[in-house]
């Protein structure tokens, strides 16, 4: 009765619908998506302490067809008629912006640890920095957040905006200083 329940509960939260692993219905049921996720949060300002790592100090953003003519499968968003669409609805739409994460969560050390370059960097944002109008916050999903637009524009101006936000906003660190500052133990 109670797994009833929740199964409700999920079922009207997050719009799943229940599919069965095999023919007979009396087997393990599976929850999937019906559509995008809904999105976790938006916000104008930083929502948490986050953190992004890169070669540089300049975002660059990847495109999904420069990416897949390079044989690549890795992409920060898509372009539509060669703009960065704002993500405005409620749902996830899918890889959209600069990426950011909770500097001790066990995927983002995992990043930072195999994170391979020339001049790495570890850009820190402060929870309660506000953001430029011209960008936003999502939390996406599980403990990934995106830098986005808010209004339509070009890669190459989004990478602008987020270059400037990151470094005049974020505290900098590189590999060895962050793994001072951030311990991480298993």
């Amino acid at each position: 009765m109670l797994a009833t329940t929740v199964l409700e509960a999920c079922r009207a939260h997050t719009r799943l619908q229940l599919r069965p692993a095999s023919a007979s219905w009396s087997s393990r049921l599976y929850a999937t998506a019906s559509g995008g996720r809904p999105l976790i949060g938006r916000y104008t300002h930083v929502p948490v302490e986050l953190a992004r790592v890169q070669s540089g100090r300049n975002v660059r953003l990847r495109d999904y067809e420069t990416q897949k003519a390079l044989k690549r499968f890795s992409y920060d968003l898509k372009l539509v008629d060669g703009r960065v669409r704002v993500a405005d609805g409620p749902n996830f739409i899918g890889p959209n912006g600069c990426s950011l994460r909770e500097p001790l969560s066990p995927t983002f050390q995992e990043v930072v640890r195999n994170f391979r370059g020339a001049n790495i960097l570890v850009y820190v944002l402060k929870e309660g920095t506000p953001l430029p109008d011209t960008l936003q916050i999502l939390h996406e999903h599980s403990d990934h957040y995106s830098l986005q637009c808010t209004k339509p524009m070009t890669l190459d101006e989004l990478n602008a905006e987020c270059t400037k936000f990151i470094n005049e906003h974020g505290r900098t660190l590189d590999k060895e200083q962050f793994d001072a500052e951030y311990p991480f133990e298993i």
